[in-house]
């Protein structure tokens, strides 16, 4: 029953956002930084369904984004220069996993704020998953250091009407609050994210080396009660033969 849970939640999701267009005002800021709130406009079980098929129109060429940039990195791995330079990146952040990390956490959260739509950035999601995944990085942390601050990005861009009143120098009382946002979450993603991974792996690497020094002292034990148990067996011998060599000069 545990695949089964993610559509089990977004079940649940859809449901609660359905219940609450019954109850709750649609509103809206717009870019004078004023929150305008409209009537309530609740969603139908017919409108719920027909949204589906609205949905599936709408991400056709999502989809087929996503097989071409699939199929590119399929290609792409047959190369002996690719895989040489995916290997060369990952050895320049072999000792540095948190700061590389930290810089994919920048790059695709500040790039998503500023490009007009951020799903382009995907395109570059497989080569960082490459790197990271030959320095032995958990599934989680790249996803949260590549999709989780795009989204972070998105939330935060400044591309639509921003981007253009502030190269015509107009300034946007937003402006300074998305910055603030994305430098906040930003950060709180890097601070979840780098630094309790990489005290993880210090604390696994001391886990294994004391582990390992654990092995070699038994090894060292084992191997002085193996010679302590043949000196003894050396010593009786000894001892018999001289018994016996006795016993002969007496007769």
């Amino acid at each position: 029953m545990k695949k089964y849970n993610l559509l089990k939640v977004l079940a649940i999701t859809i449901i609660v956002a359905w219940l609450l267009t019954l109850f709750i005002p649609g509103s809206y800021a717009d870019y004078s930084g004023n929150v305008v709130t409209g009537d309530i406009a609740a969603v139908g079980v017919w409108s719920l369904l027909s949204n589906l098929s609205i949905s599936i129109s709408y991400f056709n060429g999502i989809a087929v984004f996503l097989i071409a940039v699939a199929c590119f990195y399929a290609l792409m791995s047959k190369i002996e220069v690719y895989n040489k330079f995916v290997k060369k990146t990952a050895s320049i952040f072999e000792k540095k996993k948190g700061l590389l990390i930290a810089i994919s956490i920048i790059v695709f959260g500040v790039l998503a704020c500023l490009v007009s739509d951020a799903i382009i950035l995907i395109a570059f999601v497989p080569f960082v998953y490459q790197v990271m995944k030959e320095l032995d990085i958990d599934k989680k942390v790249i996803l949260s250091s590549t999709i989780v601050a795009t989204l972070i990005g998105t939330m935060c861009g400044i591309y639509n009407g921003t981007l253009f009143s502030l190269l015509s120098l107009e300034v946007n009382t937003l402006l300074l609050v998305k910055v603030i946002l994305l430098v906040i979450c930003l950060a709180i993603l890097i601070f979840f994210t780098a630094p309790k991974k990489v005290k993880k792996e210090k604390n696994v690497a001391k886990n294994e080396t004391k582990a390992s020094a654990k092995v070699e002292t038994k090894k060292v034990e084992k191997k002085d009660t193996k010679k302590s148990v043949s000196n003894k067996t050396n010593t009786t011998k000894k001892t018999t033969k001289k018994a016996t060599a006795r016993k002969k000069v007496a007769k």
